[in-house]
């Protein structure tokens, strides 16, 4: 159990990024997904100064950079592996948005980054659970980000996986702590893993307290990328922030894999 202090996602993000990163020549290298993700981050945390006092920070993603992966490739391929920029292969690493935050924070703090496909988040929220449980950190900025690319596209597509689904992309990052605050928005009651997909009526009887629980599942017309729960959180928090009494945030990823996390307002 631990609360939910602040929500940010890309679609919050003003239009101008550098009150947010300030240091115009790393954002000048950043590839669009870094600087979303940095950007998110900061937003999420309150600024540079407040990275700062973070006691851990973990990300989480199910494809990484993926543009600055297919950056790489490519000039290795023309140029036969001779005087390649390395700038694209270390953007291209899974863990650059948790490092860039890091270092615009100037913060040595814990700091991982979790790849497991669809479950990429929830790994990462139960990481910071376990730590503010134990007591090894009291503020947690835990995010999650994937990019969307014509080569991914072109490849799912052919897979057949846009057939009943959306390609899209997205960057969510929260703050969790171990004590409520006068800021909390929501209780983070409960996360887990079950072994197969649920019903709608499953999940609301298995997990909520209540049968008029808010269900956050994905619908047809949401975007579908590895960290899409991360996004279904959010929303979940915000209808808890706005007085829902509880909400069941459940996610499968082309019907595998489900999560589930319950969010009560009961501070």
């Amino acid at each position: 159990m631990c609360y939910i202090e602040s929500i940010a996602t890309q679609r919050m993000l003003p239009d101008d990024l550098r009150e947010l990163i300030p240091d115009a020549a790393m954002r000048r290298r950043m590839s669009r997904i870094v600087k979303q993700g940095v950007a998110t981050a900061m937003a999420c945390a309150g600024g540079a100064e407040r990275v700062a006092e973070l006691d851990a920070i973990i990300t989480a993603t199910g494809w990484g950079c993926l543009a600055d992966s297919e950056r790489f490739l490519r000039l290795d391929c023309e140029t036969q592996e001779q005087m390649l920029n390395p700038t694209p292969f270390i953007q291209s690493t899974f863990n650059t948005v948790g490092a860039q935050i890091a270092l615009l924070g100037r913060n040595h703090c814990y700091n991982t980054t979790y790849v497991h496909r669809s479950r990429s988040f929830e790994s990462a929220l139960l990481d910071a659970m376990m730590r503010l449980e134990e007591g090894e950190a009291s503020r947690v900025l835990v995010g999650a980000y994937d990019e969307q690319t014509p080569t991914q596209h072109h490849i799912m597509e052919r897979m057949g996986c846009w057939r009943k689904a959306c390609d899209g992309e997205g960057c969510t990052f929260v703050l969790l702590t171990a004590a409520r605050t006068a800021r909390s928005m929501a209780k983070l009651e409960r996360l887990d893993f079950p072994a197969e997909p649920l019903a709608p009526t499953q999940c609301i009887g298995r997990y909520a307290s209540q049968p008029d629980a808010l269900l956050v599942a994905p619908g047809a017309d949401d975007a579908c990328y590895p960290t899409r729960s991360a996004a279904l959180f959010a929303r979940g928090v915000e209808a808890v922030a706005q007085g829902r009494p509880e909400a069941v945030v459940y996610n499968e990823y082309f019907g595998e894999e489900p999560t589930v996390a319950l969010l009560k307002w009961e501070l």
